[in-house]
């Protein structure tokens, strides 16, 4: 050392850090706390049989150094085996999984720690490895890659945050005899968004629900004439397995690029509580096989199969995705992405926005047929919850109340299905916030009671969490309005239904700019959403001055739900701003039929900001409202 400078060293980095610990947080404080200490204790004592030592910890994550890449990468796979066998016995949403980063650098000692380049770069790396994954940097790559019980796969030169040059790195996947443990890349998700091939998954799963029982129903014989298969699980309701996408690139160094979006929408897939979504492992033995009619269906249980293609050609890439029933192997739906990859956050937002709201409106409309296709007598709970589900779409308080029975008979037949405990809360709710009743507090306290049951069943159920929102936001708390909805959001960002609560959330707490937001990603994702999804979503755009875009939309809203007195009151007000009197005054008094007893002041006081409240109440006002 030369005075009080600190020494250099060329030593080997492992980053790791648990994946959504945040929400892990969330959701269970202690039970969290607890299962960290638990894999700290793990982790501690792999890296000391390795001969490395960790010399930084922060919350969930921890920096370790190592003399051999060799020994570091084998902890690393270890550390990934020990936790989830550790963690094998909780649902897959409560499990702690951690992302590994291994990079080699020179770094500056200080003390005890180290610090410099090699350990920002090692962190970088980690985020890009999938829960439970190693990623590697190509110093490590090449110093390993002999080794026989690994298998890596080349990753490109990444752009990564805070680094200035581009970062070669490698996914290791650790071969167990004739099986490798597939560890798939993932990147951070950029704002509200998850990575391109998360948001995909997250539009594809929607469509994916239903058909086979429908077909069943309608062409019996059919399914009598099928071949006779092993007996399997079946599922209560919609199954899916999505098939490993090809690469169609011509260039094997891509395969890469295919088996990341295969992995990562069978993740998000997995995201939706009504969807049960087979494991990756199971469906990799029909990579590239040409797959008869029922083989999927007999094999596995499902009731459909998501396959598709990945072409990339430069800065160019086409991903191509097509759903069948797995039965019959009938063609669904089919849609193709083209774009360029110059920005590869850029393009997973592209896949957000143009596949996801497509595939909302198919899955609606698959599963209503399937259920009212059905006769009473062999309806299940799932198809109880689906009609149930047609009535409340449409938004009278006729419909609300056999909505409302609907979903009493699907908990009636299974006690344990959170999702009509969810929806049943949903009627309560809008009961409220329709007016159709006095006992505003006793319909609350249902509701929160019939929310918090759903939760104790399925704690990841985003949609009990949105709906857990609406009830906090006619409590006027928005504090924990606004929380429950970020959990929604960060439970399934693919969600239309969670992002259009937000939306209505932020509009009455005083943030109409980014209510508006909000509202045009649930639009986006699902650009028929109905009116009962985002009833407010007029006054967003009525708060921040854009009066014709509020107009429209609700005119648009009107059309489906005629008697929809919140709709009527922004047509009204919105319409006197742009001095169109005439349809101010139409609006006004479609308000009023459908509530009679309607006053500007109760009206506006539900608007927290005082700006807020003085804008709609002088818009109500000019369109003859008292």
């Amino acid at each position: 050392m030369r005075g009080n400078e600190p020494t250099r060293k060329l030593t080997t980095i492992l980053s790791a850090d648990a994946a959504e610990y945040s929400r892990l947080m969330r959701a269970d404080e202690e039970r969290t706390f607890r299962a960290l200490q638990l894999c700290r204790r793990v982790i501690d004592r792999l890296v000391e049989e390795h001969q490395g030592r960790i010399f930084g910890t922060a919350g969930d994550g921890l920096v370790a150094e190592f003399a051999s890449p060799i020994e570091a990468l084998r902890c690393a796979a270890e550390i990934q085996q020990a936790i989830e066998i550790t963690e094998q016995e909780l649902p897959n949403g409560d499990r702690m999984r951690f992302r590994i980063g291994i990079n080699i650098g020179d770094v500056l000692i200080a003390d005890s720690d180290l610090i410099g380049d090699g350990v920002n770069v090692a962190d970088r790396i980690q985020h890009l490895a999938q829960p439970g994954g190693i990623c590697i940097a190509a110093g490590i790559y090449e110093l390993v890659k002999s080794r026989p019980d690994f298998a890596f796969d080349d990753l490109g030169s990444l752009t990564v945050k805070n680094i200035a040059d581009p970062v070669h790195v490698y996914r290791a996947r650790m071969i167990d005899g004739q099986a490798a443990k597939v560890v798939a890349p993932s990147r951070k998700p950029r704002g509200r968004r998850l990575t391109m091939f998360i948001t995909a998954a997250g539009a594809l799963v929607v469509v994916v629900v239903g058909l086979w029982s429908y077909v069943a129903y309608l062409h019996p014989a059919a399914i009598q004439n099928q071949p006779k298969q092993p007996t399997v699980a079946q599922f209560t309701h919609a199954s899916i397995a999505v098939l490993p996408f090809d690469n169609l690139s011509g260039d094997s160094t891509q395969d890469y690029f295919a088996e990341g979006i295969t992995e990562d929408m069978t993740q998000a897939l997995g995201r939706f509580s009504d969807l049960s979504v087979i494991a990756r492992e199971a469906v990799q033995q029909y990579k590239g096989r040409a797959l008869r009619p029922g083989e999927l269906s007999g094999d596995l249980g499902v009731r459909y199969a998501l396959q598709g293609s990945v072409r990339r050609d430069g800065d160019r890439v086409r991903v191509t995705a097509t759903l069948s029933d797995a039965t019959t192997g009938v063609q669904l739906w089919s849609d193709r992405y083209d774009g360029e990859v110059k920005d590869v956050f850029a393009v997973q937002d592209d896949i957000t926005q143009k596949v996801v709201g497509a595939l909302a409106i198919k899955l609606n409309d698959i599963e209503r047929q399937r259920s009212l296709a059905k006769p009473p007598e062999n309806l299940q709970a799932y198809d109880y919850l689906q009609r149930g589900r047609e009535f409340f779409r449409r938004n009278t308080r006729a419909d609300i109340r056999s909505a409302r029975k609907l979903f009493e008979q699907a908990i009636a037949l299974d006690p344990n299905y959170a999702s009509a405990y969810v929806d049943l809360a949903a009627t309560r709710v809008l009961t409220v916030t329709s007016g159709w009743t006095e006992q505003t507090f006793e319909n609350l306290s249902e509701a929160e009671k019939l929310v918090r049951k759903a939760l104790e069943l399925d704690r990841n159920n985003a949609a009990a969490h949105a709906v857990l929102a609406d009830i906090y936001l006619n409590r006027q708390q928005y504090d924990l309005a606004r929380a429950e909805d970020d959990q929604a959001i960060a439970l399934n960002p693919n969600d239309a239904w969670s992002h259009a609560s937000r939306g209505g959330v932020l509009a009455y707490s005083g943030e109409p700019e980014e209510a508006v937001k909000s509202f045009e990603i649930a639009m986006q994702l699902n650009p028929a959403m109905d009116i009962v999804r985002q009833y407010s979503v007029g006054w967003a755009y009525y708060l921040v001055r854009r009066y014709e875009e509020a107009a429209r939309l609700m005119e648009i809203g009107l059309r489906d739900n005629p008697s929809d007195y919140f709709s009527y009151a922004c047509l009204a007000a919105s319409y006197a701003q742009l001095d169109r009197m005439e349809d101010a005054s139409r609006a006004a008094a479609g308000t009023l039929r459908n509530w009679p007893f309607f006053r500007i002041d109760v009206f506006a006081s539900q608007f927290k900001r005082e700006a807020d409240r003085a804008l709609v109440a002088e818009g109500l006002r000019k369109a003859g409202l008292k």
